[in-house]
């Protein structure tokens, strides 16, 4: 017995590719999008990351490694009396303004004296903290995102600490707060 072996005619030809293109271009799209969304997600997790990260480091310091600034210069803070005395100590610390003047810094510590309990800062300050700027020295967290911490008092001799995290998505400036207590040591 023999087949039909005709083939396909031109029309049956273009309407299959129209089929074919009716279903692809949405699919296309939804990969392309859900890429997009992936990165996004990918950028707010990083930076809920760092935040919890500076929390974490945080919460376990010192209070000797927390007080107001004794003054302060375009690039140096004096610490308070109650911090380390030894040479270079804080070199590479963090050191955040949390309250008061300055408010919402976070600079690197480049040099120590000890004998003065002055530090030099990485970059001049913007806003220069005085006597009402609480700070805070915290080890190296690194990260490629702008944050703030700040700091106030809450309920029962605790500090309320604030991180909050800046990150960039679609030209568009983005953040994320996370928010701990911490007992004084």
């Amino acid at each position: 017995m023999l087949f039909n072996q005709r083939g396909m005619s031109l029309i049956e030809v273009t309407v299959s590719i129209l089929i074919m293109g009716i279903v692809t271009f949405p699919l296309v799209y939804m990969y392309r999008a859900g890429g997009i969304h992936a990165a996004e997600a990918g950028d707010e997790l990083s930076a809920l990351n760092l935040a919890r990260q500076v929390i974490e480091e945080i919460k376990s310091i010192p209070d000797n490694q927390t007080g107001f600034a004794g003054g302060a210069a375009s690039n140096t803070v004096t610490l308070e009396n109650r911090a380390c005395s030894i040479d270079g100590f804080y070199n590479n610390y963090n050191i955040a303004i949390c309250g008061g003047t300055g408010s919402g810094q976070v600079k690197k510590i480049t040099g120590y004296d000890g004998a003065s309990r002055r530090a030099v800062v990485d970059w001049d300050w913007l806003v220069v903290p005085d006597a009402s700027s609480f700070y805070m020295l915290y080890g190296y967290c690194p990260g490629n995102y702008r944050y703030a911490i700040s700091a106030e008092n809450g309920r029962s001799g605790l500090k309320l600490i604030r991180v909050t995290v800046y990150y960039t998505v679609k030209n568009r400036e983005r953040e994320v707060t996370l928010t701990t207590e911490k007992i004084p040591r």
